[in-house]
């Protein structure tokens, strides 16, 4: 599936994900990716890209058979590979 299908080419059908008022995560996530009312960026791009990059990230460690204790030890454990390979190549 072609995920940088542009959305006026969509039959117009959304969906929502629930995130609390209290909660941080789409200030964070915002910020950091540069999108959403407080920035030039789309979010729902954003939000694409997102996912697409966890599918990629799941679709990998369950190919390699790695099993985590928690969201937190994965994100852990993608950060260090990430800085990993960014050590080496500055090497």
């Amino acid at each position: 599936m072609d995920r940088s299908v542009d959305m006026a080419s969509n039959d117009g059908t959304t969906i929502g994900v629930w995130i609390g008022s209290d909660d941080d995560v789409l200030d964070e996530f915002d910020d950091a990716l540069y999108c959403g009312p407080e920035h030039a960026g789309s979010r729902s791009a954003a939000v694409k890209d997102a996912l697409a990059l966890a599918t990629t990230v799941e679709a990998t460690l369950d190919d390699l058979d790695y099993e985590f204790d928690s969201p937190v030890s994965k994100r852990h454990f993608v950060t260090q590979a990430i800085l990993n390979q960014s050590q080496r190549e500055s090497e």
